[in-house]
This record gives C-alpha cells, sequence and structure tokens, in this order.
C-alpha cells in the first residue's frame, strides 16, 4: 500500500493536520471527511489516487490530530482553514473531493475562491439534508459522539461492525485505530470534539442559506455521488443542486449514505474517471 506522511500547519492559533501522498510534481487532489470522522478515513482511496496524483487528506477542526476551536465549527471557518492549508502548502488549483460534512466545506471553499479548484466531487450531501436526513444525522452523532469508551480495540471493533455493517472491513479498521484516543481513565474515547456534534442543529441554521447561495456560484465541473439508500439526502435535494449548480452532474450508487466506505472500488472508478476528464465538457 502506498504511504503518506504527517504534516501540520498553524492557522489563526489552530494546529491543523493533514496526510500527504504521492509525488509532490503530481496533479493535487484534496479530501474533505465527514462530521465526526477524520483523514484516515480517506486511506484506502487516498493510496490509490496516489499512484499518479498528490493527494492531501485534512484533518478539519476539531477532529483527528488538528487543534479544537473554541471559537466553534461554523463551515465558513473550516473552509478558512482549507484555503489557509492550501496557501502554506503552495497548492492550487486542486480538485476538490468531500464526503457529508466535507461537501458542505468543499462547497464553501470552490464558492469563495473559484480559481483554486479544478472540479468539485460532492458524496452524499448538500447545503441541506433531506428532512428526514436532518434526525437521521442528530441522532447518529448524538450516539457516536457521547459514547462512555471502550475497554479495548477489539471492543471498539466489536461496536463498529454492529453500527456499521455495511462498511468495507478495512474502513473499520482505521476506525478503530485513528477514530478513538485514550483518555486519563484508560478508555478509548472518541477523539473528535464533542462540541461539534452542534452542527447538527439549529446552530447551524445560517449555513444552510450561505451555502445554496455559494452552490449557485461553482463555476467548476461539478460531480455529485450519491446513494441511492442515503439517509442524509434524496432526490429532491439531489434536484435542487442539479438546478442551481452551472456544471453538475449525478452519478447514483446502489449504497447508503457511506459511498466510499460501502462501495470504494465503485467510487474510485467514477472519481477517477471525473478527475481525468475535460475541464471545458
Amino acid at each position: 500500500m502506498t504511504t503518506y506522511t504527517d504534516g501540520w500547519v498553524d492557522l489563526d492559533g489552530l494546529r491543523i493536520h493533514y496526510t500527504d501522498w504521492g509525488p509532490a510534481s503530481a496533479p493535487p487532489v484534496v479530501l474533505l471527511h465527514g462530521l465526526n470522522v477524520q483523514c484516515h478515513t480517506w486511506d484506502p482511496i487516498a493510496a490509490e489516487l496516489a499512484h499518479d496524483r498528490h493527494v492531501v487528506c485534512v484533518d478539519l477542526r476539531g477532529h483527528g490530530e488538528s487543534s479544537w476551536a473554541p471559537s466553534g465549527y461554523r463551515v465558513r471557518s473550516m473552509a478558512r482553514d482549507v484555503h489557509g492549508l492550501l496557501a502554506a502548502l503552495g497548492l492550487g488549483p486542486v480538485d476538490l473531493v468531500g464526503h457529508s460534512l466535507g461537501v458542505r466545506v468543499a462547497i464553501a471553499v470552490a464558492s469563495e475562491d473559484p480559481s483554486s479548484v479544478l472540479r468539485l466531487a460532492l458524496s452524499d450531501a448538500g447545503p441541506a439534508n433531506s428532512r428526514t436526513g436532518v434526525i437521521a444525522m442528530r441522532e447518529f452523532i448524538q450516539a457516536t459522539s457521547n459514547l462512555r469508551g471502550f475497554r479495548d480495540a477489539e471492543d471498539a471493533r466489536a461496536y463498529y461492525r454492529g453500527f456499521h455493517p455495511e462498511w468495507r472491513s478495512d474502513f473499520i479498521e482505521l476506525h478503530v485505530r485513528h477514530q478513538l484516543r485514550r483518555n486519563w481513565a484508560g478508555k478509548l474515547v472518541p477523539r473528535a470534539d464533542p462540541d461539534v456534534q452542534w452542527l447538527t442543529g439549529s446552530v447551524s441554521l445560517p449555513d444552510v442559506e450561505y451555502l445554496w447561495e455559494a452552490a449557485s456560484r461553482l463555476t467548476m465541473p461539478t460531480l455529485l455521488m450519491v446513494g441511492k439508500r442515503s439517509n442524509v439526502i434524496d432526490e429532491e435535494v439531489v434536484e435542487r443542486m442539479l438546478a442551481v449548480m452551472p456544471r453538475a452532474q449525478v452519478r447514483w450508487f446502489d449504497t447508503g449514505h457511506y459511498v466510499p466506505r460501502e462501495r470504494p472500488e465503485e467510487f474510485l472508478e467514477v472519481l477517477t474517471e471525473f478527475l481525468g476528464g475535460d475541464d471545458d465538457a
């Protein structure tokens, strides 16, 4: 498997962590993870892309090995972190890929500086969730953010296998290895700041209006990668995204919400074809 190096940049008092894959001279692609996860959820995808791409996977603020943010977790704050990271690494323009929360951050990044993004791939999320998706995401985050903790890795492995039976097994292993930290009591507990869960509540409503407006300014080729059984977005949201985004197309997958973890080979095939496409198409 292709290996990576760890890196950190200091931005506005926060230390942002990322993993760096592939040759620095290759075309760059940046991967943004979802809520309450971390950059290593992309490892199997990044390893394949890194054969001919320079891949950077970011730990968004409050997640993974990046700093927790007392100032909060607004989408525009996370987008500002990504802009800062790209500037610090001298990357751009890049192909930008986001899953779930990473979709919302990617929309903000691409709309605020369209010249920094060549192509945009958005996996199973949009400016807003479906009506049922709002409830499903809130319940999921409350369940996974407030875990009391695990005794050991096997205890955690059994829990995640039960919670995500649809995931390919290597993604379960990555979750156990990187999603948890050992606390003062010797228990394995979630690594993310518990305050990220407020993104699923009413505090994030101002972001929705902003993101729909931002989506209308996306001038680059955009691919929506959507699970047919997603509990986060539905056809109504997808149709609105296609109507709002000038150069968007959609590809449906026979999955739930976690398209890259349920069907990683198909996800990679579709993504690679899109990223290698004609910018003027």
